[in-house]
C-alpha cells in the first residue's frame, strides 16, 4: 500500500502542468458546449475546496519553526523576496500587461504572487539536493506570516481596482488557511501519536495527491463556468502568460544573487529560491473563487502550466548554481581578510 501511495503521488507530481492543461480545456469544452449545465457546478466547489485544502495542511509542520535554527539571513531573504518584493512586482507587471482588461485579472494576479509557497517547495528542494529542513521552515514561517500579510497587501494594492473589504479577506483567510492549518496539525499530531512516525512517513505521500485531485475539479469548475468570457478573450490568457514568464524567474534569479551577496551555501540557497518562486496554487484559487470570483482565479489556475516547467528547469541548473555559489564561497575565502583569521585561529580552523 505504501508504495502505490508513493507511485501514484509521483505519477500526479509529475504530470501535474499537463493534467491542468486537460482540466482547463475539458472546462473550456463544457463550458461552452453545455454552459446552463455548467453553471450549475458552481454550488459543489466548496467540496473540492476542502479535498484541496485540509490534506495539504497536514504536512505543514509547526514545530520545525521552533526546532530548526534557521539563518537570519535566509529569513531576511524570504520575508524581503516574498512579502514585499513579490506583491509590489506582481503590481507593477499587472499594471503594464493587464491594463485596460477586466480589472478581476489584475486582483487575481496580485493574489497569485502575495500568496507564498507551493507545498511542492520541500519536494522541489529535495531533489536538487538542497536543504530540506530548511525548506520547511520557510514554508511554514510563510503561510503564518501570509494570514496577518496577505490581506494587508491586497488592500494596499487592490483597492484602486475593486472594492475590497480587508475584514471580510481576513474571515476568508481564517476559513481558508487558519481552520485546516489547525485541524492538520491534529490529523497528523493524532495519527502519530496512534500509529507512530513510520506509519505516518509512509501515507503522508496520499495527501499532496488527494489535494492535487481538488484542485484539477476546482480547475475544471471555475474553466467551465467562465468559459464563454475566456474564449471570447483570449489575451487573457496570454497576458496572464507573459507576466508570470517575467516575474517568476526574475524572483528567482534576485533570489540568487541575494544568496551569493550574503554567502548563503547552496543547501539554504535553493531553498530558498524555490520558496519565493514555488507559489502556492491552491489557497490562491480558494481566495480567488471565495473573495472576488472566478475570473480572480484564473491567474491561479493557469500558473501550474508554466510553474513546473521553470522548477523543472531550476532542478536542471542546480548542479551549475551549486557551482556558482561555491565559487563565491571560495572568493570569500580567499579575501587578504579571512587568509590572516585562519592563520591566527587554529582552534576554529580545526571546527
Amino acid at each position: 500500500m505504501p508504495d502505490r501511495l508513493q507511485r501514484y503521488s509521483s505519477l500526479i507530481r509529475r504530470h501535474l502542468a499537463p493534467i491542468v492543461g486537460v482540466m482547463i480545456v475539458l472546462g473550456l469544452l463544457y463550458g461552452t458546449y453545455a454552459p446552463d449545465s455548467a453553471r450549475l457546478l458552481k454550488p459543489f466547489v466548496p467540496i473540492p475546496l476542502f479535498f484541496m485544502l485540509y490534506p495539504m495542511m497536514v504536512g505543514i509542520h509547526l514545530e520545525m519553526v521552533e526546532r530548526e535554527a534557521l539563518s537570519a539571513r535566509v529569513i531576511v531573504g524570504v520575508l524581503a523576496l516574498n512579502f514585499v518584493l513579490s506583491p509590489l512586482l506582481a503590481a507593477a507587471v499587472a499594471g503594464v500587461l493587464l491594463s485596460g482588461l477586466d480589472p478581476l485579472l489584475t486582483v487575481g494576479f496580485i493574489l497569485k504572487l502575495t500568496v507564498p509557497c507551493s507545498g511542492m517547495v520541500v519536494a522541489w528542494t529535495g531533489f536538487a539536493r538542497g536543504r530540506t529542513e530548511t525548506a520547511l521552515v520557510i514554508v511554514t514561517l510563510s503561510f503564518l506570516l501570509g494570514i496577518v500579510l496577505i490581506p494587508v497587501w491586497m488592500y494596499v494594492l487592490v483597492r484602486v481596482y475593486v472594492t475590497i473589504d480587508i475584514w471580510l479577506m481576513a474571515q476568508k483567510i481564517l476559513i481558508i488557511i487558519v481552520l485546516p492549518l489547525l485541524a492538520g496539525l491534529v490529523t497528523r499530531q493524532g495519527i502519530i501519536r496512534r500509529y507512530g512516525m513510520p506509519k505516518f512517513k509512509a501515507i503522508k505521500p496520499a495527501f499532496p495527491a488527494v489535494s492535487s485531485l481538488g484542485m484539477f475539479a476546482i480547475v475544471f469548475i471555475m474553466m467551465a463556468v467562465e468559459a464563454q468570457t475566456i474564449i471570447a478573450h483570449l489575451e487573457y490568457v496570454a497576458m496572464i502568460g507573459l507576466g508570470i514568464l517575467f516575474a517568476y524567474p526574475l524572483l528567482f534569479i534576485l533570489s540568487l544573487v541575494y544568496s551569493r551577496l550574503v554567502g548563503l551555501d547552496f543547501g539554504d540557497t535553493i531553498a530558498q529560491g524555490y520558496g519565493v518562486t514555488a507559489k502556492n496554487h491552491s489557497i490562491t484559487i480558494a481566495l480567488a473563487l471565495t473573495t472576488f470570483g472566478e475570473l480572480a482565479a484564473l491567474p491561479a489556475a493557469f500558473a501550474p502550466m508554466i510553474q513546473i516547467p521553470l522548477m523543472l528547469v531550476i532542478l536542471r541548473y542546480a548542479p551549475r548554481i551549486r557551482s556558482w555559489i561555491e565559487s563565491g564561497e571560495a572568493a570569500a575565502a580567499d579575501q587578504p581578510g579571512n587568509q590572516e583569521v585562519e592563520s591566527d585561529s587554529p582552534t576554529i580552523q580545526e571546527h
